[in-house]
């Protein structure tokens, strides 16, 4: 027989999911409406969780994730947390298409990258493990912002540079809004040639709402990445993205 999980513990990583960022504050309100669980349970469980210093109380009342969990994660690094978890796909995609396949994380107002796979018809793509890129003009980027709620995404435009790299960048926190807009209703994001002339990239976010967000994309030239190839490298991406979402909702 196996061994049965304990609810109460999944219960309350459930809560400590809910922060969708470090330093967000939400209402026993807001909590209850995000997680859809009984008020009653749901001030239990922060009060034990506050006891051990998972969440504080701030004077107003409201929560937010304590120092216990930035503690805790000091002990184990993020990217690789995050490469070993997406590269299997990485490398599954890489060899599917023949291309490069990357793996990213938000940090901050710049994606990272945690995972990378090269196929067999693999353009060199001069990345590597944790180099940064602007997210605001990356399919990364853009498939990463376009999951933040409006209080976050707001205060990550702020933080853009909106460089210009080539003649089709994105340079201009409307132009990002209208595009990101559009991300949400078709489900992936597109990097046509605005960071390199000639190279096109299809991104897909890891659904799921969770403080470290997670991404994945293929990046082919232009002659290869036609319209009706984004379409079918994004429904790869997709089914990817979920079999990745769905490890991550076993996880404690």
């Amino acid at each position: 027989m196996a061994t049965p999980v304990n609810a109460s513990v999944t219960k309350a990583f459930r809560i400590l999911n809910a922060f969708t960022y470090a330093g967000e504050k939400l209402t026993l309100a807001q909590l209850t409406a995000r997680l859809d669980i009984n008020v009653a349970t749901l001030h239990r469980f922060l009060l034990t969780l506050q006891q051990v210093g998972a969440v504080v109380r701030t004077p107003d009342g409201a929560f937010e994730l304590g120092l216990l969990l930035a503690d805790l994660g000091g002990r184990v690094s993020i990217s690789d947390a995050m490469h070993s978890l997406a590269q299997p796909h990485v490398e599954a995609l890489a060899q599917q298409f023949g291309e490069t396949i990357h793996a990213a994380i938000l940090d901050n107002d710049m994606v990272c990258y945690v995972a990378k796979g090269e196929g067999s018809r693999s353009l060199t793509v001069i990345t590597h493990i944790g180099k940064r890129l602007p997210a605001y003009c990356t399919g990364l980027g853009k498939a990463l912002l376009s999951q933040l709620d409006d209080t976050s995404l707001e205060g990550c435009i702020r933080q853009q540079s909106f460089q210009r790299f080539t003649d089709k960048t994105t340079v201009s926190a409307d132009a990002l809004r209208h595009e990101l807009r559009l991300i949400r209703r078709r489900g992936y994001a597109v990097d046509d040639e605005e960071v390199e002339t000639g190279l096109r990239c299809v991104a897909v976010a890891v659904p799921g709402v969770r403080p470290v967000r997670l991404a994945i994309s293929l990046s082919a030239p232009t002659t290869r990445l036609n319209p009706g190839k984004i379409r079918e490298v994004a429904r790869a991406l997709q089914q990817h993205a979920q079999e990745i979402e769905a490890k991550l909702a076993k996880a404690p």
